[in-house]
């Protein structure tokens, strides 16, 4: 079903000997973990990482993700990463703005019904436990702040616990726990894939730009005006609605909307947060797209996302490379 990742016997199974098999039982590699980050509309940069690791030979024998990182990975896992890169590449901002189901009578400023029912669509009634590549989802505990760790139960529905993000997505209740956004206690898994007997963890770190400072968001991108797309559905909205446009993503006057102000908050405690994390239990190889301007909101970026996510990668191919042929070694 799903676990706490404090002292669970059930982790067990998954930590193996840290080596990956072939035909016949034979050791050949060591055991790859890919803890994939939170990061908003930059986590398409996961995309692009996914697939220079793979065109280099390099397959993550387990997956762990937060967020928008469970998202990619989970799709990963399941065998519908192209799926998903479809629909990324698909975004406009019209797009976008349609899929924002608005409600001011749940807990959250965006209900994520239409999003559910894309996941739903698109994932059906895959679970977790049946992915043959090992899957890991984090999800933070309402009530208590706990780290669990969704490892069994419908994937769609622990994907949407994972990227419910305080104030914006209403929570999840998923077996008698109300969830919210894994980022909130872990923004960057490389726990989880420990625990599943990765001897190699790779983490892709979507918070930090190239001075190591947080990347919030480029001015003006949150606003309504930011296109004349979305000029274009606001003039096409109704009184109120333009009114909740405004103060969702700011006005004319450079201001910052309701969400720009909690995502950027939530964005840099988790980047303090991660660094904190990683400075404990630090990953083998740590990849970094390069932000180039993506704002937290522009889910239309995603060709920019993953093309950055495969230049991140591939500077650090010969690495990967270096440090699976030093750990086989050792291995024999």
């Amino acid at each position: 079903m799903f676990w706490s990742n404090n002292n669970n016997p059930l982790l067990s199974q998954y930590a193996a000997d840290g080596v990956s098999e072939m035909t016949g039982g034979k050791s050949t590699r060591p055991k790859i973990g890919l803890a994939l980050g939170a990061g908003v509309a930059r986590g398409w940069s996961h995309i692009g990482v996914i697939q220079k690791l793979l065109e280099e030979g390099i397959e993550p024998d387990v997956v762990s993700g937060t967020s928008v990182g469970a998202l990619v990975g989970g799709c990963y896992a399941a065998g519908k990463l192209h799926m998903l890169e479809d629909f990324a590449r698909s975004l406009t901002r019209t797009k976008i703005f349609r899929l924002l189901d608005i409600s001011w009578t749940k807990s959250g400023i965006i209900s994520g019904d239409k999003l559910r029912e894309l996941l739903d669509e698109g994932l059906g009634e895959t679970r977790i436990e049946h992915i043959e590549k090992p899957f890991i989802c984090i999800g933070t505990e309402l009530l208590t702040g706990h780290e669990i760790w969704l490892r069994k139960g419908r994937l769609s529905k622990a994907l949407r616990a994972s990227y419910a993000l305080p104030g914006v997505f209403s929570p999840v209740y998923f077996k008698e726990l109300w969830l919210i956004d894994g980022a909130v206690v872990n923004p960057i898994p490389v726990s989880a894939c420990r625990a599943m007997g990765a001897r190699m963890v790779i983490a892709v770190n979507l918070n930090n730009d190239a001075f190591g400072g947080t990347v919030i968001q480029a001015p003006g991108l949150s606003r309504v005006e930011a296109s004349m797309e979305t000029a274009q559905l606001e003039q096409s909205s109704s009184k109120p609605q333009r009114s909740i446009l405004r103060q969702m993503f700011g006005g004319s006057n450079d201001e910052p909307g309701l969400t720009t102000v909690l995502m950027a908050a939530f964005n840099i405690s988790q980047d303090r947060l991660a660094r904190s994390r990683l400075a404990g239990d630090p990953a083998d190889i740590s990849i970094n797209p390069a932000a180039n301007g993506i704002g937290l909101f522009d889910f239309d970026r995603a060709a920019d996302a993953i093309a950055a996510g495969r230049d991140a990668a591939a500077r650090v191919i010969p690495d990967i490379k270096q440090a699976m042929a030093t750990l086989e070694a050792a291995s024999h």
